[in-house]
């Protein structure tokens, strides 16, 4: 068998992050400025059905089988052979390389699974198509967050951008204009799974407020999505801030982020919000190749941990 060699990118919600656990939608495009690379090698010396899995960032270089049954990456290789009918675990060596940031809003554990899923099925010579690997990779979220929307999953898969709707037909979105970010790391670890609880609890306590912050973040992904198909910039950077306030009245914010995101504006960004989770990871701002290096230099001043950049290009038609 060839060494076989797949990737998958990170992504970032522009608009509707927690809202869309709920079903309302939001907006989210694919980052290809940080990947994950899986890596499948035959091993050639090894007991048959070895399958050994090395990946740096997850601390893992261990067989398949020493991992807990719960372990999301045991998970999506298990996926793999029960999705194509193969019995015998193959006799490999699985190494993963990752650029995403854990724990950071950036989708690094969808990705690492996506770029599993691809290396593995490609290695075992029949390549998931991209509606099966989505629905695969969508059950390791559930294991590692509980209750996920499904959003990370489906915009690392097709890598577009995308509105996106629990339970609904994807929807892809084009930008008429070429759109500039910058994306600023706070330095602070939380895991997504722990910001999604934390809603829900506040969502239990007081239903009728949450439900209602809820749905407006779902407006305004709408109002967002308008504007960026219509290359209205001064209208998707009011959203994102719009956004911004009301994930910060549901405390899903904090100071770092709070910082980065004031500092941004305060430079020229059109539009910052946090992006993921919350409570930590990282923020995105909406700048002009005019505004572009004075919001960098601001962010830098404001403590960010590493900045990165990310742009879409615009289409005028698409069909």
């Amino acid at each position: 068998m060839p060494v076989i060699s797949s990737s998958a990118c990170a992504k970032l919600i522009l608009l509707g992050e927690h809202a869309v656990v709920y079903g309302q939608p939001a907006l989210a495009i694919p980052f290809s400025g940080l990947k994950v690379r899986c890596v499948v090698e035959p091993w050639i010396n090894a007991p048959t059905g070895t399958l050994h899995i090395k990946a740096r960032e997850l601390q893992l270089n261990q067989p398949l089988q020493a991992l807990p049954e719960d372990n999301f990456l045991r998970k999506a290789v298990e996926l793999v052979l029960a999705e194509l009918g193969v019995s015998q675990t193959p006799t490999c060596k699985l190494t993963i390389y990752s650029d995403i940031p854990i724990s950071a809003g950036l989708g690094a554990s969808a990705a690492i699974a996506v770029a599993t899923m691809r290396a593995l099925s490609a290695f075992l010579g029949h390549p998931l198509e991209k509606e099966t690997l989505n629905r695969l990779a969508f059950e390791t979220e559930r294991l590692m967050h509980g209750n996920p929307s499904g959003i990370d999953n489906t915009v690392i898969v097709y890598e577009q951008p995308i509105l996106f709707r629990k339970g609904e037909p994807i929807e892809f979105v084009y930008p008429s204009k070429n759109l500039h970010f910058l994306i600023a790391d706070s330095g602070i670890k939380k895991a997504t799974a722990d910001t999604v609880a934390y809603l829900a609890q506040q969502r239990e306590r007081n239903p009728q407020l949450i439900e209602a912050a809820l749905a407006e973040i779902g407006n305004i992904a709408l109002f967002g999505k308008k504007a960026f198909e219509q290359g209205d910039l001064s209208a998707l950077g009011e959203a994102m801030n719009a956004n911004q306030a009301l994930l910060a009245q549901l405390d899903l914010s904090c100071e770092a982020l709070d910082q980065l995101i004031i500092a941004a504006r305060q430079a020229g960004a059109l539009g910052a919000k946090l992006t993921g989770g919350g409570k930590g990871g990282n923020m995105l701002a909406l700048v002009t190749p005019e505004t572009q290096e004075a919001v960098r230099k601001a962010l830098l001043s404001a403590g960010a941990v590493n900045i990165y950049q990310t742009d879409l290009k615009g289409v005028q038609d698409h069909d």
